[in-house]
């Protein structure tokens, strides 16, 4: 399962307005200066004070949006651009003008973006926006090279580096990606983003404890939906198996994502237990009769109703159809249950899985979490990129 951002096309969604931009966002601190609406005795222009400018451009966005619901679109361009004068390395601004013109023009569609960014190439907030479609699309030199030119015009602006960071991850080039992330925090270190980015790549690393610091910080100041599997599935690379289970027990989502959180948290409690008691945290098989989503082959083989040649065709054929690499998926979940029963291919399976797949796979990173933990080194594959779920 690929670690970043499995609904890539839902990034687009994000960026249609000032508030949703914001919403994975550390929240500023409240202050008189950020909560009053802009002055016009202190927001007359900007001035070397970088937080009372920001403050003045929250101060002009809170009041477009309220121009915006009253009807006074013109008043609310004019505000969002105005916000971006004043604080033009937050990046947010510029985008929330972007995306209110495009709805304005009946353009905010996929088609529509396209034709703005190329309208205007110098735009950051179009730039910005066009780079997440291109994101959602898994197109990512064309992502970059839309953060590149951004970065040209503002090299101080923590998104753009956050975003060329989440591309670089997803396509996988980690190499690259840990300068992005590097840059990014220097920037803006209280980045919820940014900092799952850097728990990304210290897990791919083996520095497990750090990507846990990271994962936790960043929920703590901005709470995901998926963050308990993010931390409970570092917590089992740690081999804290007790702390994974519990946190891979909070509210999974329905199938066949919430499948793999049973997955681990199963692959954790039988580490705790064994694996007869800890059978039951897997949920039922299959029904008989019906196809299965994946990753549900991979529930019916840890319950022993298929054999490991079934789950391979099974996965084989959900590749075919997804090229989601659930072939080296397939491997991992062998992997561990062979671990598990004592059988002596594991380490083989473990190597096939770090061979096969993704860098950026949960399961590339507990295959060579296994790995390291049996003393065996491991060199990273580099493979193809893989699709974002």
């Amino acid at each position: 399962m690929n670690v970043f951002l499995r609904a890539a096309a839902a990034l687009l969604a994000t960026s249609l307005s000032l508030h949703a931009a914001a919403a994975d966002a550390a929240a500023p601190a409240a202050t008189d200066a950020a909560s009053a609406p802009p002055s016009a005795a202190r927001c007359q222009a900007p001035t070397a004070d970088r937080a009372a400018n920001h403050a003045c451009a929250v101060g002009f966005a809170r009041q477009a949006d309220l121009d915006h619901k009253a009807g006074r679109n013109d008043a609310a361009l004019a505000g969002l651009a105005r916000a971006d004068q004043f604080s033009p390395d937050d990046l947010r601004f510029a985008m929330a003008r972007a995306a209110l013109a495009l709805k304005l023009a009946n353009q905010l569609s996929p088609a529509g973006i396209e034709a703005a960014a190329r309208a205007a190439p110098g735009d950051v907030g179009l730039a910005m926006t066009h780079a997440e479609l291109a994101i959602a699309r898994k197109s990512f030199a064309d992502a970059l090279a839309d953060v590149d030119r951004v970065i040209a015009q503002r090299p101080d602006a923590a998104l753009a580096w956050e975003m060329r960071g989440s591309v670089n991850v997803a396509r996988p080039d980690f190499a690259a990606a840990r300068a992005d992330v590097e840059q990014a925090l220097r920037l803006e270190p209280r980045s919820p983003v940014t900092l799952r980015l850097r728990g990304v790549l210290r897990n791919n690393s083996g520095d497990y404890p750090g990507a846990l610091a990271d994962y936790e910080a960043a929920h703590a100041l901005a709470p995901r939906a998926d963050d308990p599997f993010l931390i409970g599935s570092t917590q089992f690379l740690q081999r804290q198996f007790g702390d994974a289970a519990a946190s891979l027990a909070r509210r999974p989502p329905a199938a066949p994502e919430g499948t793999y959180w049973r997955l681990w948290r199963y692959l954790a409690l039988a580490r705790l237990t064994g694996i007869e008691r800890a059978s039951g945290s897997l949920g039922p098989g299959t029904p008989p009769g019906k196809g299965s989503v994946w990753p549900g082959a991979v529930v019916d083989f840890l319950h022993g109703s298929i054999d490991a040649a079934t789950l391979l065709d099974a996965a084989a054929r959900s590749q075919q159809a997804q090229n989601l690499s659930q072939v080296c998926e397939a491997r991992f979940y062998m992997a561990e249950d062979a671990l598990l029963r004592q059988r002596g291919d594991s380490v083989g399976l473990f190597r096939q899985a770090v061979a096969e797949c993704p860098v950026n796979f949960h399961e590339y990173e507990g295959a060579a979490a296994e790995l390291r933990a049996m003393g065996i080194a491991t060199a990273a594959p580099a493979p193809a990129a893989s699709s974002v779920r």
